[in-house]
């Protein structure tokens, strides 16, 4: 994040990652790989062609690109010599095409250079930004944006409730081109990009865990390691997401369109009234939306992690498995065994339980990897889960232009998956005396992109074990485990895994009497 203060560390990839073209991919995976993580994909998402107004002087119908946008122009777009054919409406602002007077989207110019100086004054830190969010609100229900019927996506009432840190980023990273390109290249549609969430311990009750992995908004730098930590798990965030998104463009049942040339051409055959909420609806489909971690200054979780539950499906192991992030001292006990099936295909609960033997293991992993799953868990549920770029794509000739104080709605889908070999492994970050956090993910894949990055960062974390003297002792405070949940009923009935936590919980006992080594 661009800022003007030195002192503030602050996680940030939005601006960088809001349009990354597919000859960036190769790169994040080199860096990803680098930092421990699995490598990236070979190539990113489409480019979204986003052709740009003037940033400055008159409203002008031949409005050029905009030297300050981070979208990129028509002329980035990917070629389509099917759709060659296809003639998009040349831009026209919002006074031309009667939705305001010329005074009024002068006015409305003048109004977005105003913010743009108070923005620049705002602190870089959780304070109020009331006085500016709310000139924004009032900009954007003004007469030029037509009440949002082209100008699509701007949450004025999540904008207000943002802090100074969130409005600058998101302003910096795609707000002011936004507001600006809607008045000057009107007959377009513009999709705001996302109010970033932040986390900051001013924000949050005495009670919430939270606080325990955030530094405060203003003031010094308070953990250095936990700034370089968090943005090796944005890459990662970032490189399942990419995978994420390809993956679904792939499987998709619905081969759309993957230009607005194409969106162009599916909608000229349906009838007029109808072509500018299928085009609108189209083109949405094609801004990318990739999860983000929250806006934040980050501390370095402390205390031990604690995995717990099955992997594996027809071979499985059942474990536990405590990790002290301060020295990478690991302790591991797994009940392995197979699946027994019966004549019928049914699994034999007692003849699954006999084939079990126990081994447990001491050592070392990675501190740093460690680091990075610790922070992971912590955040996995606290995502921006689909936040977006400012986007905007000119309408086609062919498709009308709405009537004044018309819009138009379209909907969007979500998608979810789960297969039998799944299974819940549990975790609790503890500090020697109580749990400080606790929570489940989906293993070995999800999908989720949160629990995904989690499964990517266990193992690049536990690839890094190495046998042998453990140099902090097993905390005789850890919770034993009741139960391991987390298993299809098919596979092992509630009796077995408790049998099996007993048991895991004894193997526990017995390495609390591991002598240590010294540091």
């Amino acid at each position: 994040m661009t800022s003007t203060s030195t002192t503030l560390p602050l996680w940030s990839t939005r601006r960088t990652r809001a349009w990354l073209p597919a000859a960036l991919a190769p790169i994040l995976g080199l860096i990803t790989a680098c930092s421990g993580a699995p490598p990236a994909p070979a190539h990113g998402p489409t480019v979204v062609p986003v052709p740009s107004a003037a940033t400055s002087g008159a409203p002008s119908a031949s409005a050029a690109p905009s030297a300050t946008s981070d979208a990129p122009s028509a002329s980035d777009a990917p070629s389509a010599d099917d759709d060659a054919d296809v003639q998009m409406q040349p831009p026209k602002d919002a006074a031309t095409l009667g939705w305001c007077t010329k005074d009024e989207l002068q006015a409305a110019l003048d109004e977005t250079k105003e913010i743009a100086r108070l923005v620049s004054k705002l602190p870089p830190d959780a304070s109020a930004a009331d006085a500016v969010t709310g000139r924004i609100a009032k900009l954007f229900n003004s007469p030029c944006y037509m009440h949002g019927a082209l100008a699509r996506s701007l949450d004025t009432t999540k904008l207000k409730a943002a802090r100074a840190w969130a409005v600058a980023e998101w302003w910096n990273s795609g707000g002011q081109d936004f507001l600006k390109d809607a008045l000057q290249h009107a007959n377009a549609i513009h999709f705001a990009p996302s109010i970033p969430r932040m986390l900051a311990p001013e924000l949050l009750p005495a009670s919430d865990p939270m606080r325990a992995i955030l530094c405060p908004s203003f003031g010094a730098a308070c953990d250095p390691v936990a700034q370089g930590t968090a943005l090796d798990v944005g890459r990662e965030l970032e490189r399942v997401g990419l995978l994420q998104e390809r993956a679904r463009k792939e499987h998709s049942a619905d081969d759309g369109p993957e230009n607005e040339e194409a969106c162009a051409e599916s909608v000229s055959k349906e009838p007029p009234a109808e072509r500018l909420a299928s085009y609108a609806a189209c083109v949405n489909g094609l801004v990318p939306e990739l999860p983000a971690l929250p806006e934040a200054r980050y501390r370095s979780p402390k205390g031990w992690l604690v995995l717990r539950g099955r992997r594996g499906h027809y071979s499985f192991c059942d474990e536990a498995r405590a990790y002290d992030l301060e020295t990478g001292t690991a302790y591991i006990a797994s009940r392995c065994g197979g699946l027994v099936l019966n004549n019928g295909g049914a699994v034999n609960a007692d003849a699954t339980r006999d084939t079990g033997s126990m081994k447990t293991q001491v050592g070392t992993l990675s501190v740093d990897a460690l680091r990075r799953l610790a922070l992971a868990l912590w955040l996995k549920d606290k995502l921006d889960k689909d936040a977006r770029p400012y986007a905007a794509f000119p309408i086609p000739e062919g498709v009308p232009m709405p009537e004044p104080d018309h819009s138009f709605l379209f909907g969007s889908s979500m998608s979810a998956w789960g297969h039998s070999g799944q299974t819940s492994i549990q975790f609790e970050i503890h500090d020697g005396k109580s749990t400080v956090v606790s929570g489940t993910f989906k293993w070995p894949d999800a999908s989720s992109a949160g629990d995904q990055m989690v499964d990517d960062l266990v193992v690049s974390a536990e690839t890094t074990f190495r046998e042998g003297c453990p140099t902090a002792a097993l905390p005789a405070g850890l919770s034993p485990a009741k139960t391991l949940g987390g298993v299809s009923r098919i596979d092992a009935s509630p009796d077995t895994l408790r049998k099996n936590a007993d048991d895991l919980s004894a193997a526990f006992a017995e390495l609390r009497k591991t002598k240590v080594c010294k540091k």
